[in-house]
């Protein structure tokens, strides 16, 4: 193995004290980087290393970090979480057959959807793997495997909701929940479950990572219509296209007949019909509903985790959080 996980994200340059954890984190990532081939450990390094933020596996430290832990299963059961995570995009991007992830060409992409399949398989492997060696809770290991549940019907969801133009914010919101909440609320209870935290706190630590994962994955959303694929770094607008409807789009087609027209086009519509109806969308005022949408979800957060006892991690959890109403990627 001639390669290593060195980079962090920008965002953790504040937090000396959580930097170093979730290096040691892609430390623990990266030993378990053995495949047994050349190139799906190849595809693992490039994926891993394009810099994503580590929010997850920080959700899993910071929590875990309330009350007394053991360091080596926190961090490898935080190194789960980024693992998990990180098979779900690679068979994502298969899916929607993406050119580029995290700024960069995604492994589909670079090294094929064979060699992307294995890669993605290989990570579920070795994230039960993992979890099953720093457990001794089957508890524990039943729960991932209903959140892992969670996650896969949320997709299954979205594929149902595929170019449905009377899909309501009800619905985006139980796809989210599945989708991308229940991955913040499993980051949260493998913290709790390598600590000594008492139920109420697991109840607080619960609900605020929901919350949060709720209004990061609206404001994600939101970033189609706010940037361009060079900003975002993946292409812009692509979900339209695939028939994968956010919650601006969701608001601003309601009763719109142009947007409608577009919409109709599917897979047809043009890039500078794109770029109409993302103009459709900025234009309807769509943006700053999503965003108060995103605005209670994160208040909600905030309240969880006021309630929550006086720690370093609670104060380190109020700024990540905080930051998510500013994120440009």
């Amino acid at each position: 193995m001639t390669q290593s996980l060195t980079q962090l994200h920008p965002i953790w340059q504040d937090f000396p004290a959580i930097q170093k954890e979730l290096q040691a984190v892609l430390n623990r990532i990266e030993a378990n980087m053995d495949a047994n081939d050349p190139e799906v450990e190849a595809a693992l390094f490039d994926m891993f290393n394009a810099g994503g933020k580590l929010l997850r596996p920080a959700f899993t430290l910071l929590i875990g970090r309330f009350y007394p832990a053991e360091r080596e299963p926190l961090l490898n059961l935080a190194a789960t979480v980024e693992m998990l995570h990180t098979a779900s995009l690679v068979h994502d991007d298969i899916i929607d057959d993406s050119p580029t992830r995290r700024h960069a060409e995604s492994i589909q992409s670079r090294f094929g959807k064979d060699v992307a399949a294995y890669a993605g398989d290989y990570l579920f492997a070795v994230t039960f793997r993992t979890l099953a060696d720093n457990t001794n809770d089957i508890e524990t290991v039943r729960m991932a495997t209903r959140y892992l549940e969670r996650i896969l019907s949320g997709e299954l969801t979205q594929r149902t909701n595929h170019y449905r133009t009377d899909m309501t914010i009800a619905d985006y919101e139980e796809q989210i929940s599945g989708k991308t909440a229940a991955l913040f609320v499993l980051a949260a209870k493998l913290g709790i479950a390598a600590s000594d935290a008492p139920d109420d706190f697991a109840e607080l630590a619960s609900d605020f990572a929901y919350n949060v994962g709720m209004a990061f994955q609206i404001l994600d959303d939101m970033l189609d219509y706010k940037s361009d694929s060079t900003t975002l770094g993946k292409p812009t607008l692509n979900d339209v296209r695939e028939g994968v409807y956010s919650a601006p789009l969701i608001i601003a087609m309601q009763n719109n007949e142009r947007i409608q027209a577009l919409l109709a086009k599917q897979t047809e519509i043009t890039t500078a019909e794109a770029e109409e109806l993302a103009q459709l969308v900025r234009d309807s005022g769509a943006l700053d509903e999503a965003g108060d949408m995103a605005m209670r979800y994160t208040e909600a957060a905030l309240n969880y985790l006021d309630d929550m006892p006086e720690h370093e991690s609670k104060d380190i959890l109020f700024s990540i959080s905080r930051s998510l109403l500013s994120r440009n990627d």
